[in-house]
């Protein structure tokens, strides 16, 4: 798909990864709207940046009455992380997590879904953690995994929309940073890519027909399928 002149909206796109693609979909032409709780770190004249908090419906709602045009491609990009393994994460990480990322995933495809055109790409962003589902972070992983069959379940659903999966690898964002120890993070920094590479990686996904782009946890590498 051509990108220039497609009405894009994303969520998260004040930082991280987000805040690359919406520079690069600027780039290329397209017509950008962001949902973010946060203001942006760097903005565009022509970007429409509207505060919003994707796990509260009526937000949600709200904020999309004042899109007026149809949307030719969603981006479910907005995220945080807690860490720790499954039972102790305590409540109320719990609730952030599945509130942000299941939550407020579903809550932008309920309610986009009237918007889009009918042959939107719909672009979910889970996580290498969703594939392997490692003991830590472990709600993280298992909200990332939800996202995985959530987008197969959406196709199945709504053919006549293109959804496409990205299951970064370990990338250089203050998210992936957040509450990780220095051994950890050691770790990551030997593969760890820039935001800038990995929205590269996706913006190349959304031009292509590819459907899939995958970190391979084997031998380091991302694969489009």
């Amino acid at each position: 798909m051509k990108l220039k002149d497609k009405l894009v909206l994303i969520t998260g796109g004040s930082s991280g990864i987000g805040q690359v693609l919406i520079k690069l979909l600027h780039q290329k032409g397209a017509r950008i709207i962001s949902f973010d709780i946060k203001d942006p770190k760097e903005s565009f004249s022509d970007v429409a940046y509207i505060k919003a908090d994707i796990s509260k419906s009526a937000q949600v709602k709200r904020s999309l009455t004042r899109i007026k045009e149809p949307i030719d491609i969603l981006i479910n990009n907005a995220g945080i992380i807690r860490r720790g393994t499954l039972l102790e994460t305590t409540e109320e990480e719990f609730s952030e997590l599945f509130n942000v990322l299941v939550r407020g995933v579903w809550l932008m495809l309920k309610y986009a879904r009237p918007k889009l055109i009918n042959t939107a790409i719909i672009l979910q962003i889970s996580s290498r953690y969703g594939l392997s589902l490692p003991p830590d972070p472990g709600v993280y992983a298992l909200c990332k995994r939800i996202i995985i069959d959530m987008s197969r379940m959406l196709q199945e659903i709504y053919p006549h929309f293109t959804v496409k999966l990205a299951c970064p690898g370990p990338v250089d964002t203050p998210l992936s940073r957040h509450s990780c120890s220095q051994e950890e993070f050691s770790r990551k920094i030997k593969i760890m890519i820039s935001s800038e590479e990995m929205a590269e990686k996706i913006i190349k996904l959304l031009e292509s027909d590819y459907k899939k782009l995958i970190f391979n946890e084997e031998d380091n590498k991302y694969e489009y399928s």
